[in-house]
């Protein structure tokens, strides 16, 4: 199996926002990122990148249940596959299965020891 360095390829923040559209404003007018993927119709999801910082904001109702219900990271890896094989062996706790979504992703989420959610994933295009 690849070592972890070979699997893992770079990381994203995942900030739960009031309104992605007015987050999203105020990361390009003010902060200078450029806004690389949206989703959803109104939406609900957005990237932003600034040099090698990517931020990724989602909208969320209640900010109280972050933990209990959004990605904390994302973490983007070359082979996904491999790495949820060697969590699920190591007997990780797994909050969403392995599988490709419809934006592209093939990915999976963990819940680490005090309720963070943490995604693992990579593109498929």
């Amino acid at each position: 199996m690849n070592s972890q360095k070979e699997l893992f390829s770079h990381a994203a923040t995942v900030l739960a926002v009031a309104n992605v559209g007015h987050s999203l404003a105020y990361y390009e007018n003010k902060l200078g990122f450029t806004c690389n993927f949206k989703w959803n119709d109104p939406m609900d999801y957005a990237v932003l990148k600034r040099g090698d910082i990517s931020i990724h904001l989602t909208n969320k109702d209640n900010a109280e249940s972050v933990l209990k219900n959004q990605i904390s990271i994302y973490i983007f890896v070359h082979d996904v596959d491999a790495v949820y094989h060697e969590f699920s062996e190591k007997n990780v706790t797994i909050h969403t299965p392995i599988g490709d979504r419809e934006y592209q992703m093939r990915e999976f989420d963990v819940i680490d020891p005090d309720g963070y959610i943490i995604g693992f994933g990579m593109n498929t295009n």
